[in-house]
């Protein structure tokens, strides 16, 4: 089967899981057969290096950078842009002539581009969300309904403001989507965008698995006595929405309580200076140095062996994760997780142990649940050995493709009984 996927990033040039999973779901399909072209933007490529290679293009443009929105780009340069991707899309279509079009991430690229594929392509595509980003508005809209910050750039921007919505409109931009075939990566994302009427209700979930092979030699290590040091991490991203701060002053709170000579939080990742700023200033203030220590982000590679040496993984999100690999990682290497009750993530928890979710932004509450395991409340080794047999048995990698293979059969199956 020849199966193309679109995606607005790809490994290496990525920014977190949804992209990594990606990957690893195209790898695991080529290793069962399949002719796979991914489709996806020049995002992290040098200009002179933007080609298609290994069956990957890194072509398209995005509508923006990261970080910023180009207003400037909109009038100039946006047209040519959309028409190239167009082209590209077009073309890649004709020259590998796939049997279905899987839609991954959209972030930043052009709604036009799945539209497109479902005038050219009925019944043949199917859209995987691992986000919410058929109810987010899109960047043009979102930059030019917000006023400037500045008076008289407001006065130069109003103008400009009426002339881009009048291009939008004209160009029936955002097009509506059809999403007839779509899986989402949790039931709390599906029923958040079937709530929101983005998706129809025959919208099916399957949840993100992940690979246990890289985890396997890592996990078989003797947990600590119940009177040895209690090893936290945090990994992920440093921004607000991730919740790293919540561990920080968890953990200054068990200073507090006189649990200080039995723990010790590590923080593994890298973001936002000023937000690394904000917990270095919370661990001043906790006085709790000794405690808490930073690592940057490492290569994916390294993540099996490093969780390995800690005994419990701290998932605190505020913002509704669309679901959590982070948990899924730290069972398959031999942590506990205590998790913030948030969004996608809490599914993983009906079946693990309810008691270890804490309201999110809570630190408090967070303490507390630490403290369960200090105090011996809970078994810590019957803990290690649920989690990994959990993630082992539902949340597997080959459990995810085995869901995307069936998908793909099942929908080109319809698509040849309504032909």
């Amino acid at each position: 089967m020849r199966i193309l996927f679109l995606t607005n990033m790809y490994p290496p040039h990525d920014v977190g899981g949804y992209e990594q999973i990606c990957q690893e779901v195209t790898d695991g399909l080529k290793g069962r057969g399949h002719e796979i072209t991914i489709l996806t933007s020049r995002f992290g490529v040098d200009p002179a290096g933007i080609t298609s290679q290994d069956g990957v293009s890194r072509t398209l443009h995005l509508q923006g950078t990261l970080n910023y929105y180009q207003p400037v780009d909109f009038f100039l340069r946006r047209s040519s842009k959309e028409k190239f991707n167009l082209l590209k899309l077009q073309k890649t279509i004709d020259e590998f002539r796939p049997d279905i079009v899987f839609v991954w991430g959209m972030w930043l690229l052009s709604l036009n581009l799945p539209y497109w594929i479902e005038q050219w392509m009925p019944g043949r595509i199917v859209y995987y969300i691992a986000s919410y980003w058929p109810m987010d508005e899109d960047p043009h809209t979102a930059y030019w309904r917000l006023p400037a910050r500045r008076y008289i750039t407001e006065q130069f921007k109003k103008p400009l403001r009426q002339l881009a919505f009048s291009r939008l409109r004209r160009e029936k931009y955002p097009p509506a989507l059809l999403f007839n075939r779509t899986l989402c990566c949790s039931e709390y994302v599906r029923d958040k965008l079937v709530d929101a009427a983005k998706l129809p209700a025959s919208a099916d979930v399957l949840h993100i698995g992940i690979d246990p092979k890289p985890f396997a030699e890592f996990s078989k290590k003797n947990k600590p006595a119940e009177n040895e040091t209690l090893h936290l991490i945090y990994f992920g991203r440093l921004i607000e929405d991730k919740g790293a701060h919540t561990a920080v002053e968890a953990v200054g709170l068990l200073k507090q309580r006189g649990f200080s000579d039995q723990i010790e939080l590590t923080i593994l990742g890298s973001g936002h200076p000023d937000y690394e700023a904000r917990l270095h200033n919370l661990i001043s203030e906790f006085g709790i140095a000794g405690q808490v220590k930073f690592i940057g982000k490492i290569p994916r590679e390294e993540i099996p062996s490093l969780l390995s040496k800690f005994d419990v993984f701290l998932f605190t999100s505020i913002w509704p994760e669309p679901f959590g690999r982070t948990i899924i990682e730290a069972m398959l290497a031999g942590l506990i997780v205590i998790g913030s009750d948030v969004g996608g993530s809490r599914e993983i928890f009906n079946d693990y142990d309810n008691d270890l979710l804490f309201p999110a932004g809570d630190a408090n509450a967070l303490a507390s649940r630490i403290t369960l395991l200090l105090d011996g409340a809970k078994d810590k080794q019957q803990l290690v050995q649920f989690g990994r047999k959990l993630a082992l048995e539902h949340f597997s990698l080959n459990n995810m493709i085995d869901g995307i293979e069936e998908y793909i059969f099942a929908t080109l199956k319809l698509n040849q009984k309504s032909s």
